[in-house]
Formats: structure tokens, C-alpha cells, sequence
């Protein structure tokens, strides 16, 4: 394998979603392994609204048009699942370019057109592919997703402050995440006067989301929000806890998995990939009932279980682990090596 293609309907280079980070550091380590490597950018953000894009998706097949006859390459990497990539999996299939789908949304079936063009597919986590097998009768590849790089060191356990204040980091504040349980945290320990501080960080969802809900920071107590953090060694030093309480089928969980490596405790649902996730560096907790737009519906004696999750793990031994950040990465690389090389032409 020479030349490797990389293409997605979606925004890879400025994206802020994790299959953007992943796609975007994965195409770094094929490089720095010896990879040729070309990414074809598309203008769909992820998680926003699809309408509007027909002229950016014609040129993004155009331009895949060029460098098929200009620059043909041994095999591409396509990202998606709604079905606008299917134009861009159709000239692939033309040219003769063996196409390897990764499909990331566990909750959404992949389109049959998409799956009768490709050789293979690629997903995020055991569960993912156990719900894809379930979904199509194919099978499919689970490889865990690249993560951003980290510059820390090794360090021994934190020491946490006795009696607090603890910052507790939201990221992305949309209803999906579990915004709703985040919520009644912030209300019971208010009411309870823990020691703790939430800090919001801004992903697809900013404070302007937010207001639009008629949430206003500044009406609830120990709530700050912050922008986007691309500097994630920052991001968890001056964390004491991630919350990552999804509602929705997350096939998963990025940001857990890095927090783990950064020695910050987590808190999840017990949904999807996230329990492969936050594996042995936290804890999760059954989802609470869920109306329309993800309303939640927590009873006291679910809140408190929450709560108690929380302290339980601010107590724990936590230590960063950089070791696991590489050794990940080797063995992801490794896969996409093997099973972009190995498709049948």
C-alpha cells in the first residue's frame, strides 16, 4: 500500500467532533508510519443540520472525480452512514479502489446502497459491532478510534483536596450528553452545599445552545461554561472528575477514554461503547428515564446515586497513564494498516 485515501462527507480538518479528532489523528499516524495520504475534506458538520450542502457535496464528488484519474489510490478509508456518502462510495466502486466504510453512529442502520459498494467495515468499539452484525448480517472490524496526542508524563496517584472545592467537567452541554442529569446534579448539590464546581465546556454545543433552552449559567449555582478546549492536557489538569452521562447510543466515548489516560476519574451511563470506554477508571451508572428531546425524569433516590458515584470515585486512585495513549495508538494503527491492505480489490 502506497497512497491511502481518506474522505468523509463530514468536516475533518477544523470538525470539533470526536469522529473528526479521530479521523484527523489517525491520518497523522499512517504518515508518520510511511503512509501516503490524502484527505478529501467535506462540508457537513457533524451533528449539525445536513440541509444546505448539495453544492459542497457535488464538488467533494468532483473533486474525488480528479483524483481518481490524476492519482488513483490503493485503498480509501470513507466515512459515513446517512447516505450522502454513497455517491462518494459509488465512484470508488467504479474506479476499482478497494473501500473500507467506517461506520461510527451505532444508533443509525448504514444505507444498503452505501454497504453493497464497499469491501469492508470498519467500527469503533465490540459493541458497535455487535449491534452492526445484529442490524446488517455483516460482519465488521471493531478498532478503537485514534485520540488526540498527550504531552504529559507518567505521575504518581493525585492527591485530591480533603474538603473540596471539586471541578466537575461537562463537555459538549447538549440534551444527547445527558445535559438533563447534569442538571439535577447541579440543583441536589447545590441543595446538599457539596463542595463542587461544574464546568461546562463548550463542543457542537455552546452557551448560545444553551440559552435557546432558556438555560442561563448565571441562574444555576457553582455552573461556569468554558470555550472549546483543543489543549486536552490542559483541559483534564484542571479537572477532578468527568461527567459522561449520554442518553444516546455512544458507540464509544472518546472523551472518557482520555480522561482515564489523563488520571481524572469518570462517571458515565451504562450505554453503548462507553462502559469499553471508561473500562477500569470509573464507573457506570444505569441511565435515568427519557422523554422527547431527551427530557429527563430522575427520582431523588436516582440523583443521590449519582451523587454518591461522584464522591466515591473523587476518593479513589487515579494516576495519569500516557502509556495507554501510545500503546492504543500503535494498535490501532496497526488494524487500519492491516485491514486497509487486506481489502480485496
Amino acid at each position: 500500500m502506497s497512497h491511502v485515501l481518506v474522505t468523509s462527507v463530514h468536516r475533518i480538518h477544523a470538525g470539533r467532533s470526536g469522529e473528526a479528532v479521530h479521523l484527523r489523528q489517525l491520518t497523522e499516524a499512517l504518515r508518520a508510519a510511511g503512509e501516503r495520504v490524502t484527505v478529501l475534506d467535506g462540508p457537513v458538520e457533524p451533528g449539525g443540520a445536513d440541509t444546505g450542502h448539495e453544492v459542497g457535496l457535488r464538488s467533494l464528488a468532483e473533486r474525488l472525480g480528479t483524483l481518481l484519474a490524476r492519482d488513483r489510490p490503493d485503498a480509501a478509508l470513507l466515512w459515513g452512514h446517512r447516505g450522502e456518502e454513497t455517491e462518494l462510495a459509488r465512484r470508488l466502486a467504479a474506479a476499482d479502489v478497494p473501500t473500507v466504510l467506517e461506520h461510527p453512529a451505532a444508533d443509525l442502520q448504514p444505507v444498503p446502497e452505501t454497504l453493497r459498494l464497499i469491501d469492508e467495515v470498519v467500527v469503533p468499539s465490540e459493541f458497535a459491532r455487535r449491534l452492526f452484525v445484529s442490524q446488517t448480517g455483516r460482519p465488521a472490524r471493531a478498532i478503537a478510534p485514534c485520540l488526540r496526542g498527550c504531552d504529559c508524563a507518567a505521575e504518581p496517584p493525585r492527591d485530591l483536596p480533603r474538603t473540596g472545592p471539586y471541578r466537575l467537567t461537562f463537555i459538549n452541554p447538549e440534551p444527547a450528553k445527558g445535559l438533563g442529569i447534569v442538571l439535577h446534579l447541579v440543583a441536589a448539590a447545590a441543595g446538599a452545599k457539596l463542595p463542587f464546581t461544574f464546568r461546562f465546556v463548550e463542543g457542537r454545543w455552546t452557551a448560545a445552545h444553551l440559552a435557546r433552552l432558556g438555560i442561563d449559567p448565571a441562574n444555576l449555582p457553582g455552573v461556569e461554561i468554558v470555550g472549546y478546549r483543543a489543549d486536552i492536557c490542559a483541559l483534564y489538569a484542571e479537572a477532578d472528575l468527568l461527567l459522561v452521562p449520554s442518553l444516546w447510543q455512544e458507540s464509544f466515548g472518546m472523551v472518557a477514554r482520555e480522561a482515564v489516560i489523563h488520571g481524572v476519574p469518570v462517571v458515565a451511563t451504562r450505554v453503548g461503547g462507553l462502559p469499553e470506554a471508561v473500562g477500569v477508571g470509573g464507573v457506570c451508572l444505569e441511565p435515568p428515564k427519557c422523554g422527547d428531546g431527551y427530557r429527563v425524569r430522575m427520582t431523588t433516590a436516582e440523583v443521590r446515586t449519582w451523587l454518591a458515584a461522584v464522591v466515591t470515585a473523587l476518593r479513589g486512585t487515579h494516576r495519569r497513564q500516557p502509556e495507554l495513549l501510545s500503546r492504543a495508538t500503535s494498535d490501532s494503527v496497526r488494524a487500519y494498516r492491516a485491514v486497509l491492505g487486506s481489502s480485496p480489490g
